[in-house]
């Protein structure tokens, strides 16, 4: 449940959008007077409307609260709305704080980035979330592979080297094929 006081600012920060000096003023009169649960709430249901703008001011202010402590699902629910919204410079900012507080990700946010990279026309960004995956401490799961196969189909240079990948880490999954002439390739 979202409280009153809660609405109120989420109607505000939509209403100043636009007029960066008003929207200033208002996350500081307003925006800092909310309890922690309510400030959860207003970056929440931002994310959710896709005003992912709005919700980066938003976790910018919950940073610097004296309760804050690095929490990656945060930081996922952020970077996952950023990169479902093709924003995919601030999601790689936010990636790196994440990075700099010692927080993983894990594969579901792996899995919206590099999705996000492809559907924004950046294999090579999508390789290096794919290399950064690769070296993180928790063990991979199939879906990332699997929407970088999918995603790769244009650059078979590249997705070789991940399906190579794919089949040393997962040898009882097989990558799905498609037949050649689909695409164009020969």
């Amino acid at each position: 449940m979202i409280g009153k006081e809660a609405l109120f600012v989420i109607s505000g920060l939509k209403r100043y959008k636009d007029d960066e000096e008003k929207l200033e003023n208002f996350i500081k009169t307003h925006v800092s007077r909310l309890l922690k649960m309510d400030m959860i709430a207003v970056l929440v249901e931002l994310e959710r409307q896709d005003e992912v703008t709005l919700a980066l001011k938003i976790f910018r202010v919950i940073q610097k609260e004296d309760w804050y402590k690095p929490d990656k699902f945060l930081y996922k629910d952020l970077i996952m709305a950023l990169a479902k919204c093709k924003k995919m410079d601030e999601a790689m900012q936010l990636w790196e704080t994440m990075r700099k507080e010692d927080l993983f990700p894990d594969c579901q946010t792996y899995t919206e980035v590099i999705r996000g990279f492809l559907r924004i026309g950046s294999p090579a960004d999508a390789m290096n979330i794919y290399e950064d995956m690769k070296q993180s401490p928790d063990p991979p799961e199939e879906l990332p592979f699997r929407i970088l196969l999918k995603g790769l189909l244009p650059h078979p240079l590249l997705r070789n080297r991940v399906k190579q990948d794919f089949e040393e880490i997962f040898p009882d999954s097989s990558a799905y094929d498609p037949p050649e002439e689909i695409f164009g390739l020969r």
